[in-house]
């Protein structure tokens, strides 16, 4: 077996007991043997009557009976060993146990996140952050505020211009977006820190429609066309004064 071999799901989340309710999901990464998954799909295989057959059956499905028989195998034997655990738990060991679990499979509730008062004064903005405070920073003309944000982190601070959006009336899906686009600027990112603005763009179309419907999809694709068309334009404007 290689040292690395690679990582195939959790395809899905496996109720270890439907009747239980559930604390936590706790994801596993188990290396096995070509033997082990053969076994645990043979078994699987076979508790389903051996149908549909093995070809029928897609990547995904699969995936799912072999991590479904492994985790059933591993519950069950988990089960088998409860009863006896109990009885020898003191009240005292107990107690320390469920400690330990709480400390490993909890979370603390997130503090809340404040909103943002922004002070705006000629040309630039003072807002507050979490990890460096207050912080006054240069605000473009085109970005709309942010007076709708929750205070974050400096790195997240983002300039964002006007949407600029289209979309088409169909008959299946009512009113369905088609494009959402808009410049945006994230000068103090940590990772891919923007020396200029750029344009976020959001064309997406995901649907079965009768021709008309179609015609006016395609008629929202035009427009957008048009409207990004001008949004191109004005980044170009605007890096060109940065430049």
């Amino acid at each position: 077996m290689s040292t690395h071999p690679p990582v195939f799901g959790p395809t899905d989340t496996i109720p270890a007991d439907e009747n239980a309710t559930p604390l936590a999901v706790v994801a596993l990464a188990v290396t096995v043997s070509r033997e082990q998954l053969r076994t645990a799909l043979a078994a699987s295989h076979a508790e389903q009557a051996g149908r549909p057959p093995l070809a029928d059956l897609s990547i995904l499905d699969i995936r799912r009976e072999i991590e479904g028989q492994l985790a059933a195998g591993a519950v069950v034997a988990i089960d088998d060993e409860t009863p006896t655990v109990n009885a020898r738990l003191t009240p005292e060991y107990a107690a320390e146990l469920d400690e330990a679990i709480n400390r490993a499979y909890t979370r603390p509730p997130a503090a809340p996140r404040l909103q943002q008062d922004p002070r705006y004064r000629q040309g630039t903005v003072t807002l507050q952050t979490l990890d460096r405070g207050e912080v006054t920073v240069p605000e473009p003309a085109w970005c709309v505020g942010h007076d709708d944000e929750l205070i974050g982190y400096l790195a997240d601070l983002t300039h964002n211009g006007p949407s600029s959006t289209a979309g088409a009336v169909t008959a299946r899906y009512g009113r369905i977006p088609v494009l959402e686009a808009n410049i945006t600027h994230a000068p103090h990112a940590d990772k891919q820190r923007e020396q200029a603005p750029l344009l976020s763009i959001r064309v997406d179309v995901d649907a079965n429609v009768v021709p008309e419907d179609a015609r006016h999809i395609v008629q929202a694709l035009r427009v957008a066309a048009v409207r990004l068309d001008r949004a191109i334009a004005s980044l170009d404007h605007l890096r060109g004064e940065q430049r």
